[in-house]
């Protein structure tokens, strides 16, 4: 287990429940911030405890769940002041990416969206109650403490806030050209999380998306070609490639370069084995059961993501106790050489996985007789 912190410094924390009641009772944005903002005692304090990476961030992942649902049900009272009454509750503000899988650290940038029933209410009416009621709560998380998304993957843009019909329609487009854009926000809207509102909506739209693309067989090649285009910067003899220009010149960037990859390729897998789980560990056991990894690959799996958690939850408190941006880049000489050994270790077992996503999708194209 990698030790980063110093454990004399956070014996006397709050508990999850503390945190959440507190959340829960909070009466405006301030009090939310302020949580917000000692969420790194609280982290170290669990670390301290001697949890598991896995507890921990399920911990931390539960308080930021509260906090960005109770910002977003700020931000629905407050659309409702501003225009009137809402027409009907048939909304559903939901959050995708590393929140959709429980995987934010201490800080993270905004990925959401928003699905809501028109029903025989004037469709411009419904409309212009989402839209405000879209950018009201994502300028309110911003205030919380959750950056925008540089992507402008927000509820606030268009493209990620449709009624259920319209999604269905936007969703099938990207099912019928399958362009690289499209591949990408299709492999976006697998990574989902109802936030606020009624669930129901986003299950339903959920169930129905992953039922259209696994009748695809084309599309489900393109993902794999996509997926496994990525370089790992890795060479056979276990070199780390760092990068060669610009601010982050001589690091190694953590989230392009082995983190999301891993997570991304472990959801394709899952979609091509047909394992519903929304969480990459939960992919990873589910993944087992279907017969795609042997138990010891189960458990190489589940140790290289507990691995890349504990790193990223590391670095993430160093950024924000520097007060620097949300970036994944670091100097891989900061890393003891038993970390190092098992980044490389991780990262090879990417490119493996990434070699069984290829034959899979030549077995769907061979299926297809494409």
């Amino acid at each position: 287990m990698l030790n980063f912190f110093d454990e004399s410094k956070y014996q006397d924390t709050v508990t999850v429940h503390e945190m959440k009641e507190r959340v829960k009772k909070a009466a405006a944005l301030e009090e939310l911030r302020k949580i917000h903002a000692e969420i790194i005692p609280f982290i170290q304090g669990l670390e301290a405890s001697g949890l598991s990476i896995n507890n921990r961030y399920n911990s931390l992942n539960d308080i930021h769940d509260v906090l960005t649902r109770k910002a977003v049900s700020f931000a629905y009272d407050t659309t409702r002041e501003t225009i009137g009454t809402a027409p009907g509750e048939r909304y559903c503000f939901f959050s995708m990416g590393s929140s959709a899988r429980h995987e934010q650290t201490i800080w993270t940038d905004q990925d959401n969206g928003l699905i809501y029933q028109t029903g025989h209410e004037d469709k411009r009416v419904v409309e212009a109650f989402a839209e405000e009621f879209s950018r009201t709560a994502v300028h309110y998380l911003a205030e919380v403490g959750y950056p925008l998304c540089q992507g402008n993957v927000m509820a606030s843009n268009l493209r990620w806030r449709n009624s259920d019909e319209e999604w269905k329609d936007q969703l099938s487009s990207y099912l019928n050209k399958g362009s690289e854009d499209d591949l990408k926000y299709m492999m976006i809207m697998l990574d989902t999380k109802p936030v606020y509102g009624l669930p129901a909506l986003l299950y339903r739209l959920r169930e129905w998306f992953v039922q259209e693309i696994r009748q695809r067989p084309f599309i489900l090649k393109k993902m794999a070609e996509l997926v496994t285009a990525h370089e790992i910067p890795i060479n056979m003899f276990g070199m780390i490639f760092t990068e060669r220009w610009g601010k982050y010149a001589g690091r190694f960037d953590l989230k392009q370069g082995v983190f999301a990859p891993f997570t991304t390729n472990i959801k394709l897998l899952s979609l091509l084995y047909g394992e519903g789980a929304q969480s990459t560990r939960e992919r990873i056991f589910g993944l087992n059961e279907k017969g795609c990894f042997s138990s010891l690959q189960m458990d190489e799996c589940v140790a290289a993501y507990d691995f890349l958690l504990e790193l990223r939850l590391a670095h993430s408190i160093d950024l924000k106790e520097m007060d620097d941006r949300l970036d994944y880049h670091l100097w891989l000489t900061t890393l003891d050489s038993k970390a190092a050994q098992q980044l490389k270790r991780t990262m090879k077992l990417t490119k493996l996985i990434q070699k069984q996503i290829k034959k899979r999708g030549t077995s769907f194209e061979q299926s297809a007789g494409i």
